[in-house]
């Protein structure tokens, strides 16, 4: 039992598009079931600290949510295909939002090396009509693009910065929008 059971803790600040002051906090702890050596069952939470840009104050979003992911070593890359379902719990919002987001993601590792390159591509739909927002509506969600480094501290512990072009498709009168932002992670798996 124990060579399947994973965890997963990820820690990240977001720096959004003055680069003075922090815009996102995140905290995604999860557990997680190996059935092979490539494919793993996740359930997890997430709790988001966002800066509202209205109000200039901090509001928490809340989820849940379910994934399955498929990883493989193809020469010095690590090749991970990531789904998740999420149960979004969002702030003034009693109607839950669900959205389904899928993430190719490969990671080259520098021989022997501590260091690697990193790039992803994340693609995000809503499932359903939420009553209260508008731009929370079914279908096309977002898009982001990654591309960073990273650094190995042993194999539980690493580190990665870079920059990520988030796209949000929003519905009704309001425009779509394009966020530049720069993103650390550290991420600990036991």
């Amino acid at each position: 039992m124990g060579d399947n059971l994973r965890g997963f803790l990820e820690l990240q600040p977001r720096i959004g598009h003055d680069a003075n002051s922090l815009d996102t906090a995140i905290v995604r702890p999860a557990i997680g079931w190996a059935l092979n050596d490539n494919w793993t069952v996740w359930g997890g939470y997430l709790m988001q600290s966002q800066r509202n840009t209205t109000s200039n104050e901090y509001e928490i979003e809340n989820r849940s949510w379910q994934g399955l992911t498929y990883k493989t070593k193809l020469d010095n890359n690590i090749v991970e295909v990531r789904n998740r379902l999420e149960q979004r719990y969002l702030p003034h919002n009693h109607d839950v939002s669900h959205r389904w987001r899928t993430r190719v993601r490969v990671e080259h590792l520098f021989g022997q090396t501590p260091w690697s390159l990193i790039g992803s591509e994340e693609f995000f739909v809503n499932l359903n009509d939420n009553e209260v927002n508008a731009n929370l509506q079914a279908g096309e969600n977002q898009n982001r693009a990654y591309a960073g480094v990273g650094y190995r501290f042993n194999p539980s512990v690493q580190i990665e910065s870079g920059y990520l072009n988030q796209y949000s498709f929003n519905s009704g009168s309001k425009l779509d929008s394009s966020n530049n932002v720069w993103m650390t992670n550290l991420n600990l798996n036991f």
